[in-house]
């Protein structure tokens, strides 16, 4: 995949959203906030043994989506704390993907039209690793039958290629009741 349109930035561990989302307002010229900010103002929901490492955080019993953000509840959700935040994002979060012809569909016309997007899938199930919960990254590319992504994860390679057969298994995975699928970002 030719040069990135994107800064790659390291999350802190449990950030992956609001991570990747920063990388998006880098792109766009849109003044940056503390990452940690924006992710407590989603909900975010971290065990107890790593609370230490945030200024303000909740701790509590492990969400269905897995430790992080919960953009999925109401009280968290995405648009809705973007507006209160003052970040001047439109994310269309479509969980309603059915199969791989459908998942390259969506992503081509994202690529087509230069727009932003992110990835949200079960991290375990994508990787073929035995853990399970949900992962953000940003959407860099279609390539032929695969997906170029920009992973915020700390200990990640920033450029990611995974097959649309494999990414639409990892989304599948993690269910829409956990806000899987891909997330169009538009300025408002």
């Amino acid at each position: 995949m030719g040069k990135s349109k994107y800064i790659p930035f390291t999350q802190q561990r449990y950030c992956c959203v609001p991570t990747c989302l920063t990388m998006v307002m880098y792109r766009r010229g849109i003044p940056l906030q503390p990452i940690e900010d924006i992710a407590y103002a989603l909900g975010l929901t971290v065990p107890e043994e790593d609370a230490w490492l945030f200024d303000k955080v909740r701790t509590g019993e492990k969400p269905s989506a897995g430790w992080g953000t919960q953009i999925y509840k109401p009280e968290f959700e995405i648009n809705k704390v973007l507006k209160e935040i003052d970040i001047p994002l439109t994310v269309d979060v479509d969980t309603s993907i059915k199969s791989v012809g459908e998942l390259r569909a969506k992503l081509q016309k994202v690529q087509d039209a230069d727009g932003d997007a992110l990835l949200c899938f079960d991290y375990g199930k994508l990787w073929d690793l035995d853990i399970k919960g949900g992962h953000v990254c940003v959407f860099h590319g279609l390539d032929g039958d695969s997906v170029w992504m920009i992973d915020p994860g700390l200990q990640a390679p920033r450029n990611r290629k995974v097959s649309l057969e494999k990414l639409f298994e990892a989304i599948d995975f993690h269910g829409p009741h956990n806000s899987c699928g891909v997330w169009t970002i538009t300025t408002r």
